[in-house]
């Protein structure tokens, strides 16, 4: 007789349980898998949404458990302040980021940088600021902003961004936006209502607004989540780890995974292998499995935005809180994003909603300038002998990021630009920050495309040009960087994506 009831009892069944599929049971299907997805965040989702909505049978793999079903900031945890810390923390891990000078061969540099696994990835926590590159951002890319623009409407209809249409108006509007617009203007700034990726249409016919756009939520939302391969259906495999991707020197044959938690290994074969899981997982996982043999230019150009925080101190407080976007021109390649007002401390990064819920007696507003990064040749990224505390191996890995002369030149016109921003809008800056390389989380590079066969390492679809059924849906394709968030592009650039997958599949577009 069993001694306690605790002996018999079977583990308790949770949500995922119902959503999600075990590796295992999915490497031994019947059906053939379509597309294998690796990374759940938005370039994932999208692309794995697209495809199956094309017909195709899409698996996703995910590195990190299933969390949350949406952004934090759309659960009852944006509100607190001692909660939402622990629940980045339950998948955040370190990372390394350092230059040349103070790197050595196989040993990683101090883990001073962070990133997160979980199904949805960073779409759990994002700041939601949205704005498009703009037309000179595109100078050095394969195809031009006119080409790409129609990509930029789906996704803004996609993550239901709110600011650009008379359909969503603008999340923060009323006396004091307007008066902080107008103090600018007569300042000679240009200034405009932040584009979020915030639902702010009425609710009405039993429609309810969406909250935060999140990979998790629209992937839940899509209807096409099923436990088992079929075509038209997306099957979602969390707690999964890539290990390497197999190829013949032609095209990939296979990819190799173990449980997060096990050290059991499995194969798992497609008709096309999609990289998702954020620029620097995707090139690590490249470099992982000996993809710098097909071409030199793997792990090399990578960048991140240049970084200032602002602190100002209005002269008289705000009755409600602003969110002021002041973009970039093309002399001037940074973006300002104003928030608060704000109690007089820095913005944690660990509670990305806190501005929805500012004391609307403060006089403390918070400013965001990022600039864009110089994606050198020598920037690039270095698999390490030590394990970092990411899954598995994907932490074992150093970004090599030296500022470039013309890097510096820009973070000095940003930290001049800062203050006269504040004497604009009636302010003065109480303090400033430069953060180091890495710090902005908007990383691109690694995997870089182009127009030619062996010019880059990937087509303007982000597909492989030595390996064609592999393909890239994030920003570790890119050339370059605009100085707007990367959110929306990716988003953009995944529908893209997603249809040059199609077309060499055969499918109808």
């Amino acid at each position: 007789m069993p001694s306690s009831i605790a002996e018999t009892a079977a583990p308790m069944p949770t949500l995922s349980s119902l959503l999600t599929s075990d590796p295992f049971s999915i490497s031994k299907a019947t059906t053939g898998i379509d597309v294998l997805v690796i990374g759940s965040g938005t370039a994932g989702v999208t692309s794995a949404i697209e495809l199956a909505r094309k017909g195709l049978s899409v698996v996703i793999l995910e590195a990190g458990p299933f969390l949350l079903p949406s952004h934090v900031g759309s659960t009852p945890f944006r509100s607190r302040e001692d909660i939402t810390p622990q629940i980045h923390n339950l998948v955040r891990y370190r990372t390394a980021w350092t230059d040349h000078e103070h790197f050595s061969d196989g040993v990683a540099s101090p883990l001073n940088n962070d990133a997160w696994s979980a199904v949805g990835g960073r779409t759990l926590f994002w700041g939601g600021c949205t704005p498009r590159f703009s037309e000179w951002d595109f100078e050095d890319w394969p195809f031009s902003y006119e080409e790409f623009a129609n990509y930029y409407d789906r996704a803004e209809r996609i993550m239901h961004v709110s600011g650009r249409s008379e359909e969503r108006p603008p999340f923060f509007r009323g006396k004091a936006q307007d008066t902080i617009l107008d103090r600018l203007h007569k300042a000679g700034i240009d200034a405009e209502h932040a584009a979020l990726g915030v639902d702010t249409q009425e609710s009405r016919n039993g429609y309810v607004p969406r909250g935060f756009d999140s990979a998790a939520d629209r992937l839940l939302r899509s209807g096409l989540l099923s436990r088992e391969v079929a075509r038209g259906r997306i099957v979602l495999v969390p707690d999964t780890i890539a290990e390497s991707i197999e190829n013949n020197g032609r095209q990939v044959t296979g990819i190799v995974a173990r449980g997060a938690q096990s050290d059991r290994r499995f194969r798992l074969v497609a008709r096309h292998y999609s990289l998702a899981g954020g620029a620097i997982q995707s090139t690590r996982l490249a470099l992982d499995s000996g993809l710098r043999d097909i071409h030199p230019l793997v792990g090399t150009h990578i960048a991140d935005h240049l970084f200032i925080q602002g602190l100002f101190r209005l002269k008289a407080p705000l009755n409600e809180p602003i969110y002021t976007f002041i973009p970039a021109g093309k002399d001037r390649p940074y973006h300002i994003q104003i928030q608060g007002p704000f109690d007089e401390t820095w913005y944690s990064p660990y509670h990305a909603t806190v501005w929805l819920d500012c004391d609307p007696q403060g006089l403390y507003l918070l400013a965001y300038c990022f600039g864009v990064g110089e994606a050198a040749k020598s920037n690039e990224l270095q698999l390490t002998g030590q394990c970092g505390d990411g899954p598995g191996n994907m932490g074992r890995y150093a970004v090599l990021n030296g500022r470039t002369e013309n890097d510096l030149r820009i973070l000095d016109e940003m930290n001049a630009f800062l203050p006269k921003v504040a004497e604009g809008m009636g302010a003065e800056l109480v303090r400033s920050q430069i953060n180091p390389p890495g710090a902005a989380l908007h990383e691109i590079g690694g995997l870089r495309m182009s127009a030619e066969p062996g010019v880059g390492v990937t087509d303007t679809h982000g597909r492989f040009w030595a390996l064609p059924n592999l393909s890239v849906a994030d920003s570790a394709a890119w050339p370059s960087q605009g100085s707007a968030n990367s959110y929306l592009t990716i988003t953009a650039w995944s529908l893209r994506h997603a249809e040059g997958v199609a077309e060499l599949l055969g499918e109808e577009i």
